[in-house]
């Protein structure tokens, strides 16, 4: 599927205007704040994404770590490895991610950095 099409959960660290802009542009995205998950485990959200199949999105290299290392179910990840974290910098690099071509299937990690896009399987 296209990036376009993911369903999302945002890890608390992901700014409440991303959420905000990700939906505007029609993305299915939960928010771990709006959840009331702030301070839960990163665990505690794997799981929570598995379950309702949707990738995380988030800054931290965590998640990542969980899913390969300790292999912890995982729909998926897209990791926000950008050098610049200000919000307007995010969208913009999200806004070029919604017209990605590569079809994206579960159980992969999206590594995004400021001129590239990783796709691993995990």
């Amino acid at each position: 599927m296209k990036f376009a099409a993911l369903k999302i959960l945002a890890d608390e660290n992901v700014s409440p205007r991303v959420v905000s802009f990700l939906r505007q542009k029609g993305i299915d995205i939960t928010d771990a704040k709006e959840e009331k998950w702030q301070g839960k485990d990163d665990e505690y959200l794997l799981k929570k994404a598995y379950e309702h199949k949707r990738f995380i999105l988030t800054h931290d290299s965590d998640f990542g770590t969980l899913a390969i290392n300790e292999g912890n179910p995982c729909y998926g990840i897209i990791y926000m490895r950008l050098r610049n974290l200000k919000v307007s910098n995010v969208i913009t690099v999200l806004e070029k991610l919604l017209h990605f071509e590569r079809d994206i299937s579960e159980r992969s990690l999206l590594v995004v950095e400021d001129a590239k896009v990783r796709i691993r399987q995990l």
